[in-house]
């Protein structure tokens, strides 16, 4: 599912994970990632694993062991024997697929589906849900019994047929028996089945699901613009078994043939085409679709209610016969259509062109035509993720597809990757299926590195993967540097356990590791490996295994060896590097990272294959690897600095020596390689800012030598850079702002402002004619960053503006639409204590100042940023409310945690006053509830807050976050560790610059 993560709606920032955001210095203000949203239903369950749960475990994912340190020289890319051996000595091994299952809660292997004719008769004013399904299958080993997931689902009926003749039935609840913890049910039958086909006849009951999960009702305005409902589906992970009993795991593929009765007004989506629709009484209607390819029970989808369309064509299906000998391949059409409420039809042509151009360049990348005869894109108010990529009927949240010429930039970025994240998804995941949910990385992974590779294709102005270096990849390495991470392979043993696996180490990680893979393989040949996945897979499962052979295939080099470690283990390296430019080379050693400090001989046994992306002042990579503890690298003759993992490609973190390092903050302050000049290039000097602030909260380096950084690099010019220091100054205040002096907190805010106020006043507000994308976001993060500072012309003029635009809702807005939500924000927290009022009044009523769907977001976001306590629980309680969707919550909390050090103690006590409402209004086995609890105490940094966050929980129930919840308590202590490993030396560094 892409983006499963989905709260940065409202501030214009990307996908973190919260845990990770506070601790690597990476994220903007209010930046932070639902990883996967909501279960709760009418018939509401208590999570089966509370009942049986004590106190809180954790993942604990280190390996162990000693490590040696031989030189070798780091001269190709050919795979020693000894790469893995000392890591292969762990007791800790992956198994995917289905070889796991002996250890896994899964359905036992005696009846297989091939096809299932659903009929589904939901009721929206009862909620209630009277349906059946006929299931062709094969037995393949001899049972008296029938077992299949069902969750929330009554069987009332089952007959068993064969050739024809039926010969079982049972009729009754006490012939079903229920496992509420494995979500399964057994039916016991009078007769033994033989190995051969059946077709089983389901009768059951259900229900309309209260949460985003399942078969669920979300709020809308219909076409006489009145408060009205629409049915919409969310079956990923594991929630198909939510509207009809099947066979719910990903590998299990069958084809499907599903009928809907449904309100006669309502316009009926599915995966395919409509076959037929009959009317009947009531004002109802039955609408039946075409048979579906085979495909897995997540990717069933259904959606229906008031809607309108607009349509284009893509050049997307089969190759016309006889096109190519003309020179060029000419494809059939596909329609494309893009779905809304009747209201909103206005606002998705961007959304409809880009869908367009995506799929035809997947297309041609894949060299495969789209599988399906037709792809619609619905606009969902509410929805668990920000897109979900169902077989031909993709669903998007609004904001990801409501995107009109008072759209902000970023927001217009983060729809072309979603869309494009979203749609390779149509092949790498749904074409092409993960075995076992240990794989999702292969789904996600790869629609990651696809989305940004496809939009950087679409618009390389906008330098996709610098913001990739400075946000995205930042998140994995903060989230895999703890010990409670998981391997990118990660073992899932039961259900409880999928939902939390949609997290920064599975899109990120994965999608980073398969860009080093790529970089190093050669995008020609990592392309070809993958057709032949494509194709060799096509309508049926897979495994890493798979995806490793056809790109060993394809490039000749031994992928499986190469990648064994980085998706098998968790943790990365930081490789160490001691240069001597007088004699020309450099030592280098790789040992793993943790944000707690240098890792321990019994954690640190893995030695990774580290593609080294050696780069100088001439703009020259070196393709050396490092393949041992330890080795000798040359200096390119003549380079007056070096620098390693070029492009911020590789998944490491480098750790250079003092004159290293100052040779690199001199390399910042000049012009870029050749033809320009022998400086870093923007990607690079991403790398080396990031790794220093990384390294500075691990212990490996002083704080004050990261300050020393600052200088050097607000000399260059490019978003990037800036985006990063500001991360790292926001990061730091966070950190330092419960338990340092207020002279030197100040101190910090005043080394932000002398940076970011000087950079507003000489962008100013006006965009200027030939100003280029970054510029414009340069501008409104200059603006932004600099009230926060606590720059007083900028707070000044923003309030004038905000009062201007607040005051005459129907003339343009004074300022440019970039600047809506750093304006709305600066309002609230700047402003006078009327504006807290002024600005939900805007959010209620969007419309009245026609602000866009993300500004809309930003004004709810924005309410979170009030100095007042009691305007902060007003806000709480707002959000917790009906006028507030439950996926939007965690949005409010996001910007209240990083609005202000004392919000997020404000915040803490409501939320330990209201966990019961919490839950019950996301569900107890809740994604979402999993997100908000880590992103509540998530800025915390000392370790009495730890230690009051991991009693407080200890007697609830943590299932839906029991990864992640230790891996928030494990940054608190992380971040407490460095404040009193540092706060002395930062203290120093500001005294002896006193003009800072």
């Amino acid at each position: 599912m892409a983006l499963k993560p989905d709260t940065s709606a409202a501030h214009g920032s990307k996908v973190t994970p919260p845990v990770s955001a506070p601790a690597s210095g990476v994220t903007t203000p209010g930046t932070q990632v639902a990883t996967k949203e909501l279960t709760t239903t009418q018939l509401v369950v208590p999570h089966a694993a509370c009942a049986a749960q004590g106190t809180n475990t954790s993942y604990n994912g280190g390996d162990g062991g000693g490590a040696g340190a031989g030189a070798a020289a780091c001269d190709g890319s050919s795979v020693p024997e000894n790469l893995v051996d000392e890591e292969r000595s762990s007791s800790s091994v992956i198994v995917t697929g289905a070889e796991n299952s002996s250890d896994v809660d899964r359905l036992p292997a005696t009846i297989r589906p091939t096809h299932y004719d659903i009929h589904l008769g939901p009721d929206l004013e009862t909620g209630k849900v009277a349906g059946s399904v006929a299931v062709d299958a094969v037995v393949d080993v001899a049972t008296d019994r029938v077992v299949l997931h069902a969750k929330h689902v009554a069987i009332a009926r089952v007959a068993v047929y064969r050739q024809g003749a039926q010969v079982a039935v049972v009729v009754g609840e006490g012939a079903v028996e229920y496992d509420g913890e494995l979500e399964m049910a057994t039916v016991r039958l009078p007769v033994e089945l033989q190995p051969g086909p059946v077709q089983l006849i389901i009768g059951f009951e259900g229900v309309l699901s209260a949460s985003m999960y399942g078969l669920y009702r979300s709020r809308y305005r219909n076409r006489a613009g009145q408060a009205s409902e629409m049915l919409v589906t969310q079956f990923q992970a594991k929630c198909a078994r939510m509207a009809f009993p099947c066979w719910d795991e990903p590998a299990i593929k069958a084809e499907f043939s599903l009928a809907i009765t449904v309100p006669a007004s309502h316009t009926t989506l599915s995966n395919m085409p409509v076959e037929s629709a009959t009317e009947s009484n009531g004002g109802l209607k039955t609408v039946r679709f075409m048979r579906s390819p085979r495909m897995s029970t997540y990717l069933l989808a259904v959606v229906s209610g008031e809607l309108e369309y607009v349509e284009a064509q893509a050049r997307a299906g089969a190759v016309i016969s006889g096109s190519a000998e003309e020179g060029e391949q000419r494809r059939e059409l596909v329609p494309c259509r893009v779905y809304t409420a009747a209201a909103d039809v206005g606002k998705v042509a961007f959304s409809l062109a880009t869908a367009v151009r995506v799929l035809e360049r997947l297309v041609l990348m894949f060299d495969s035509a789209y599988p399906l005869p037709k792809l619609d894109l619905v606009a969902v108010p509410e929805l668990e993720a920000g897109g979900m990529e169902n077989w031909g009927l993709v669903l998007f949240r609004t904001v990801r597809l409501f995107i009109t010429a008072q759209t902000s930039l970023w927001i217009r970025q983060k729809a072309v990757y979603v869309i494009a994240h979203e749609l390779s998804h149509q092949w790498f995941g749904n074409l092409v299926t993960m075995a076992w949910w240990d794989d999702l990385w292969l789904n996600e992974g790869f629609a990651t590195w696809i989305g940004i590779h496809v939009t950087d294709l679409l618009y390389p102005e906008w330098r996709r993967w610098d913001h990739f270096a400075v946000e995205d990849r930042q998140a994995a390495l903060s989230a895999d540097s703890l010990r409670s991470s998981h391997a990118v392979q990660v073992p899932i043993k039961g259900s409880a356990d999928i939902d939390q696996v949609f997290d920064s180490i599975t899109y990120y990680k994965g999608c980073a590791l398969i860009r080093m893979l790529s970089a190093h393989v050669g995008t020609d040949a990592f392309m070809a490996g993958v057709r032949a996945y494509l194709r060799a897979h096509a309508y049926a499962s897979a495994t890493t295994r798979d995806l490793w052979a056809a790109l060993e295939k394809a490039s000749g080099q031994a992928v499986a060896a190469l990648m064994h470690s980085w998706t098998t283990r968790p943790g990365y390296p930081v490789v160490a590097v001691d240069a001597d430019f007088a004699r020309g080379t450099m030592r280098l050693a790789q040992s793993r990272f943790l944000h707690s400090g240098r890792a321990a001989a019994s954690e640190d046994r893995v030695v990774w294959w580290v593609p080294l992306g050696i780069v100088g002042p001439d703009g020259v990579g070196t393709a050396a690897v490092l393949h041992e503890r330890a080795a000798a690298v040359a200096i390119p003759p003549g380079a007056e600095w070096i620098k390693l993992n070029h492009a911020s490609a590789g998944l490491y973190r480098v750790c250079y020596s003092r004159d290293a390092l100052r040779r690199l903050a001199k390399a910042a302050t000049e012009e870029p390689p050749p033809p320009r000049g022998r400086g870093l290039r923007a990607a690079d000097a991403v790398g080396v800012l990031g790794d220093a602030v990384a390294l500075a909260l691990s212990g490996h380096v002083r704080t004050s030598a990261v300050l020393e950084l600052v200088a050097p690099f607000a000399a260059r010019a490019e978003f990037a850079v800036w985006q990063t220091l500001g991360l790292f100054l926001e990061t730091l205040h966070a950190t330092w702002a419960d338990r340092c002096s207020a002279e030197l907190l100040e101190r910090i805010r005043g080394l932000a402002r002398s940076l970011f106020a000087p950079l507003a006043a000489a962008l100013g507000w006006a965009h200027r004619t030939g100003d280029g994308p970054l510029v414009e976001r340069l501008r409104a993060t200059a603006i932004a960053r600099a009230a926060w500072a606590g720059d007083a012309r900028v707070i000044e003029d923003a309030n004038a503006l905000f009062a201007r635009f607040y005051a005459h809702p129907q003339e343009p807005k004074p300022f440019h639409h970039d600047f809506t939500a750093a304006v709305l924000e600066i309002a609230v927290r700047c402003g006078p204590p009327a504006n807290h009022a002024r600005v939900r009044d805007m959010y209620e009523n969007s419309a009245r100042w026609r602000l866009s769907e993300d500004h809309r977001m930003a004004a709810l976001g924005a309410l979170a940023c009030a100095p007042s306590a009691d305007c902060l629980y007003e806000t709480l309680d707002y959000a917790l409310s009906d006028r507030v969707l439950p996926q939007d919550l965690a949005i409010v909390m996001g910007f209240m945690v990083s609005a202000d050090h004392r919000s997020k103690h404000v915040l803490w006590r409501w939320f330990k006053l209201n966990y019961a409402r919490v839950v019950a209004r996301l569900g107890d086995a809740s994604p979402l509830l999993g997100h908000v609890v880590t992103t509540v105490v998530g800025y915390f940094s000392s370790e009495d807050l730890a230690a009051d966050v991991d009693a407080w929980f200890r007697d609830k129930c943590t299932a839906a976050f029991d990864r992640t919840l230790p891996q928030a308590l494990e940054f608190i202590r992380a971040r407490a560790a460095w404040f009193d490993r540092d706060c002395d030396d930062v203290e120093q560094w500001f005294a002896g610059n006193p003009g800072v």
